[in-house]
């Protein structure tokens, strides 16, 4: 009877083990390196991230633009970066004067060389929307700066 009680001990961890899900409970930590970068156009704030060379690894951070004059276009980028929340890589954020905006961040890194971050690319405010015979002088305020912050986030 030890035999098989010992057996379907066996088989039901093996069962279990099965089961979970791989990578989610398991997987390491990575850490960005945080920190606050006040871009003028043309310029990109750039959050290495690391912590992923053995395998996957979830990230937990949070990001905040804000500071902003007129409007602003921001481009989120990400190398090695599988974003489970917004932003997605290659989303264009347009914000406002006066806006503040936040992103919880939540996402899985995978860089077997190290070479993982996120990146956010100021390319200027917004075009004008405008249709022939309209008037379209000064549709939008040109930006002189916004400000981004980033820190990791305790999961």
């Amino acid at each position: 009877m030890p035999i098989i009680s010992t057996c379907l001990r066996a088989a039901f961890c093996g069962l279990l083990i099965a089961a979970l899900p791989v990578g989610s409970a398991f997987a390491a930590g990575a850490l960005l390196e945080g920190g606050t970068v006040t871009l003028t156009e043309g310029e990109t704030a750039s959050f290495p991230i690391s912590g992923a060379s053995n395998g996957p690894a979830n990230l937990h951070a949070q990001c905040e633009i804000g500071d902003v004059n007129g409007t602003a276009s921001l481009t989120f980028d990400g190398e090695h970066y599988v974003p489970l929340s917004e932003p997605a890589v290659g989303e264009v954020i347009t914000l406002s004067g006066g806006d503040t905006r936040a992103y919880e961040l939540t996402g899985v890194v995978d860089a077997p060389n190290g070479d993982a971050y996120i990146a956010f690319f100021f390319g200027g405010a917004p075009a004008a929307m405008c249709f022939p015979g309209m008037n379209c002088d000064g549709a939008e305020a040109a930006t002189g700066s916004v400000t981004i912050s980033c820190r990791n986030v305790a999961s």
